[in-house]
């Protein structure tokens, strides 16, 4: 199975919590992250078609295959 490298994602789990930052999935999809902070969610807009993905935490991004590009 293809994983990211630790490196990659030591420096997701920073990156991830700035919002607009552009991200990409271990399936090859990419995209953009939008934070609500108020809420404290996060979404992922597909770059190919605008679909939305929702998340609680960067660690959930992170184990959904997600990570800074």
């Amino acid at each position: 199975m293809k994983k990211w490298s630790d490196k990659l994602i030591k420096l997701s789990r920073e990156y991830l919590n700035y919002d607009g930052t552009h991200v990409k999935s271990i399936k090859g999809q990419f995209g953009i992250l939008n934070i609500d902070n108020e809420n404290q969610t996060y979404t992922i807009t597909l770059k190919s078609t605008n679909q939305e993905l929702a998340f609680n935490s960067v660690d959930d991004i992170i184990k959904s295959g997600w990570v800074v590009d």
